[in-house]
């Protein structure tokens, strides 16, 4: 079976997406990241790969706002799998309900505000994804 990619951004805008593609083939990783345009998406990945013995990403990072499955479903969802074990949220919100949230789940390991930088992300890459 063909290994999976062990990082996964997920998000539903386009720009963002864009812009951090740029950014990790900059720092060398687009070989290694998977895009998904929705929690939906993501989370059928996710089921496929369990259902074929594979191992989910090492860092997922996600977006908790978006159209169809939003960031809090999806991880919900995520918590059901034992292979995935690092969500870091890269959201636009400013919300505090928000971050005091995330620090109650263990599955999230970080909370980036956007703009991101490079630096941002790399930081949590070479923590959980080395």
């Amino acid at each position: 079976m063909r290994e999976e990619k062990d990082i996964w951004f997920v998000d539903d805008d386009e720009i963002f997406r864009f812009i951090v593609k740029g950014l990790m083939k900059e720092g060398g990783f687009s070989d290694r990241i998977t895009y998904f345009d929705d929690g939906d998406r993501a989370i059928l990945k996710m089921i496929e790969i369990s259902k074929n013995g594979g191992k989910g990403p090492k860092i997922v990072f996600l977006d908790l706002s978006m159209k169809h499955l939003e960031g809090w479903q999806l991880i919900d969802l995520l918590n059901e799998f034992e292979s995935c074990s690092n969500i870091v949220l890269v959201t636009s919100s400013i919300n505090p309900k928000d971050r005091l949230r995330a620090e109650k789940e263990p599955l999230v390991k970080g909370y980036l505000t956007k703009p991101v930088q490079r630096e941002d992300l790399e930081k949590y890459i070479e923590k959980f994804a080395p």
